[in-house]
């Protein structure tokens, strides 16, 4: 930061004075927090610009210690996205017979919604854990915040 409280680049500060940030430890902590200040900036941005595709994500691992889960029975959300969270292999649609519009035409099926509490396949639960340990490369999403 500048004296008047002003965010500077980091590509800047760099650019003005390699030797600090490269060559002390002060500079690179300093390099590295504007850095992290910049691109959670940009993912903030990008999350108010752009359209919402999903409303829910897979459970990692690490989402039972982060910050911004929450759990309500069955039900796994993510405050930080404001989304469901499900485990892999979950998400059976509910069907429902439709009246035909026409007489004489076939009753049709349309998917009324989606069970997020059971399995679309028959698959062991060791095979879910399985793969949830392997969601995002068995990595922390990057927004993960430690509890």
């Amino acid at each position: 930061m500048t004296e008047d409280g002003e965010l500077v680049n980091w590509y800047k500060a760099l650019a003005e004075d390699p030797d600090y940030f490269m060559n002390t430890e002060a500079g690179q902590k300093e390099l590295a927090d504007m850095i992290r200040k910049e691109s959670e900036r940009l993912i903030e941005e990008l999350g108010r610009a752009a359209k919402r595709t999903k409303e829910i994500i897979w459970l990692s691992r690490f989402c039972g210690g982060c910050a911004y889960f929450r759990q309500k029975g069955s039900k796994m959300t993510c405050d930080r996205w404001a989304v469901r969270i499900v485990k892999p292999f979950y998400g059976r649609p509910t069907w429902v017979e439709t009246r035909p519009r026409r007489e004489g035409d076939e009753k049709e099926l349309t998917i009324e919604g989606i069970n997020w509490d059971v399995k679309w396949k028959e698959i062991s639960d060791k095979i879910v854990e399985m793969a949830v340990g392997m969601v995002n490369g068995g990595y922390p999403y990057f927004c993960y915040r430690p509890d």
